[in-house]
């Protein structure tokens, strides 16, 4: 490749392009015409673009037949000097034409916001799966190392359950206070022989009492 540079003559054409950084550019092959037939694009010296050569086949497009050169998405460190190098039919030598592209603007492309956006994004998910990570490993501490007991609960709430060792419970039944000293008030002396008709015990003091006619 160098050989074939050393041996190009005179620049055919030299034209001047302004472009908007981020853009799509097309730059056209002025050496390509009816006696001539387009080999390669050369910038940078030593940057080919062309049949056989390797190159960003995403950044850089060419046509067979025209010659044109496509860049994507240019940037203004590709500003340049681009070289379209042509061959002539016969094979007598090459002809050359120039391009010199100025890219203007930042070289902040749609596509490096599409990335920063994309970057952000996947920042913010990181922080939000950290957040629910953080609480969740919290919760879980809480019951770590506890266990769980599950716990019946009664068919219907508030019914009384029935079990065969339970014994019912007598209801107090009223009776005398079991005050020893109440006991004389209510009942009296313990005498199973003392007579408590009192009616007949008052006839039998009468009668045996003597009349005062008597006395």
């Amino acid at each position: 490749m160098p050989s074939i540079i050393e041996n190009v003559g005179d620049i055919r054409s030299s034209v001047v392009t302004e472009v908007p950084a981020g853009t799509t550019v097309v730059l056209n092959c002025d050496s390509n015409d009816y006696n001539h037939n387009f080999m390669f694009w050369l910038f940078d010296k030593n940057k080919v673009i062309g049949p056989g050569n390797d190159y960003d086949e995403r950044k850089y497009k060419y046509e067979v037949l025209s010659g044109k050169l496509h860049i994507d998405s240019v940037s203004p460190t590709e500003s340049g000097y681009y070289k379209c190098v042509s061959k002539n039919l016969d094979g007598s030598g090459i002809t050359v034409g120039e391009v010199e592209m100025i890219v203007k603007g930042s070289s902040f492309t749609t596509m490096d916001a599409i990335k920063l956006t994309a970057i952000i994004m996947s920042i913010l998910v990181l922080i939000v799966c950290a957040v629910i990570y953080s609480r969740l490993r919290k919760e879980w501490n809480k019951y770590d190392g506890r266990t769980v007991v599950p716990v019946e609960e009664d068919e219907e709430e508030g019914d009384e359950i029935y079990n065969k060792t339970t014994t019912a419970i007598s209801q107090p039944v009223p009776g005398p206070s079991r005050n020893p000293s109440s006991e004389h008030l209510l009942y009296g002396i313990d005498n199973q022989g003392l007579d408590t008709d009192f009616n007949s015990v008052f006839e039998n003091i009468q009668i045996k009492s003597p009349s005062a006619s008597l006395i």
